[in-house]
């Protein structure tokens, strides 16, 4: 009977482990599977889920905890030391053949040059660097889940493109029909709206297919399996960007980068590095302190101290430490190239986003004319096709033209939200979640 509760308790403690094991597995999935999300929720979301965040976040924390073990160096340190020696020969011992000694030992740093005072720098310039690696992280998230975001509204905008395009094809192909039964249109036409019509839904099966691949991506990006059924919506937030002058916007890239507020760190780091490493070719002086006993039981009765200071002189040491400070001045030599080429990268990044945004919102431009035009002439068409004035590859001519006329400005529009974004990137644009952080 007690064997029998024993092996049911054990049995559902598996259970419940196994499902709170199921739900962290799904990583908050419920929160969003069915939901339609904007733009804002999709940002805050990634930034909160997405592995990358912990990495970093992890990475920066490792490192934080280095600041106390380098502080270490300011307090003593302590040891306890017992021992046994066995003599044969009696004679050679005033102690007899069994000696015992016990001794406590205590050492305080007096003086070393600097050097704990430069690792604490060292670390703490350091740590700054990898919270400015955090924030990198945070901006590529962000410009991963916008990416990803506007992505799935052109897959989702061209799949309706696609969809007209397709009903219109199906209300040509009826027409040609009605007028082959009539007698107002020959067979060839019927053939040929039947040729579109199919082309026009296999073009519907590759963008709806688009549609899918674009939400799975965006699932990723905000940290979330690519099972996740979920929506989304647009407010036309980013889609028309405000442009600024290149040079006010590479200005802002200046301030506001985190990779290269983070190479300014680690420069700093480096010099702290230096700084400790030339401790090293000073003297160091320390506080040492026993207390013990020596004797030949193991029992203690007579014990003893001392007391005294010890100084360090490094001699034969200095051409070691020389050799390290030259590999350490090395290193910050090469952090500083670094950091020009960061600068390099950045302003080569700022003008690149400015001049693909500036392109795609003149694309804009002439996408629109292009789609007012082409309407036009598809209305021209299906008129005189009506009439019986025209013929079906004029009418499939002016279809053909106005569906990649759609397709143009929507890829256009959302070139420009795309661009836009990577712009953001580029310049350091912090978002309201990345502030709020």
């Amino acid at each position: 009977m007690l064997a029998n509760r024993t092996q049911l308790m054990v049995v559902c403690t598996v259970v419940v482990f196994l499902m709170l094991f199921n739900a962290d597995a799904n990583g908050g999935t419920d929160g969003i599977e069915g939901k339609t999300l904007t733009l804002k929720e999709c940002v805050s979301i990634g930034l909160k889920q997405n592995p990358l965040t912990e990495m970093s976040l992890q990475n920066l924390r490792a490192a934080q905890e280095r600041v106390g073990e380098a502080w270490g160096g300011y307090y003593p340190s302590f040891k306890l030391s017992s021992s046994y020696t066995f003599t044969s020969q009696q004679e050679k011992t005033t102690l007899g053949p069994d000696a015992y000694d016990t001794r406590f030992f205590a050492r305080q740093t007096l003086f070393d040059a600097g050097a704990t005072s430069d690792l604490v720098r060292s670390i703490r310039h350091n740590i700054t660097a990898l919270d400015y690696e955090v924030k990198k992280t945070a901006f590529d998230i962000v410009l991963n889940v916008k990416s990803a975001f506007y992505d799935v509204l052109k897959k989702r905008d061209l799949f309706k493109v696609s969809s007209t395009a397709l009903t219109t094809t199906e209300r040509h192909l009826a027409q040609s029909k009605e007028l082959y039964k009539e007698g107002l249109a020959p067979r060839s036409d019927v053939i040929k709206s039947e040729v579109q019509a199919s082309n026009a839904r296999l073009d519907v099966i590759k963008a709806e297919n688009a549609f899918l691949s674009a939400k799975a991506n965006l699932a990723t990006a905000m940290g979330q399996p690519v099972t996740t059924d979920f929506n989304v919506i647009s407010h036309d937030e980013g889609l028309l960007p405000i442009m600024v002058p290149l040079k006010d916007a590479i200005a802002v890239a200046y301030d506001q980068r985190p990779e290269l507020k983070g190479s300014r760190a680690r420069i700093e780091s480096a010099k702290a590095n230096i700084d400790q490493t030339k401790s090293g070719l000073y003297p160091n002086l320390s506080l040492d302190a026993s207390y013990g006993w020596q004797q030949d039981e193991f029992s203690p009765s007579g014990k003893k101290w001392n007391i005294g200071l010890t100084i360090g002189i490094p001699i034969f040491e200095q051409f070691t430490v020389k050799s390290k400070i030259s590999q350490a001045a090395a290193n910050l030599a090469g952090l500083k190239a670094s950091e020009t080429q960061t600068i390099r990268n950045i302003e080569l990044e700022v003008q690149q986003a400015w001049l693909y945004l500036k392109e795609a919102m003149e694309r804009l431009d002439v996408t629109r004319k292009t789609l007012e035009q082409a309407e036009e002439d598809m209305r021209v068409s299906e008129g005189r096709y009506k009439e019986g004035i025209g013929n079906i590859l004029e009418v499939l001519d002016a279809q053909t033209a106005l569906t990649q006329a759609r397709t143009n400005n929507v890829v256009a529009l959302y070139d420009i939200a795309g661009t836009g974004a990577k712009l953001d990137r580029a310049i350091g644009k912090k978002t309201t979640e990345e502030t709020n952080k």
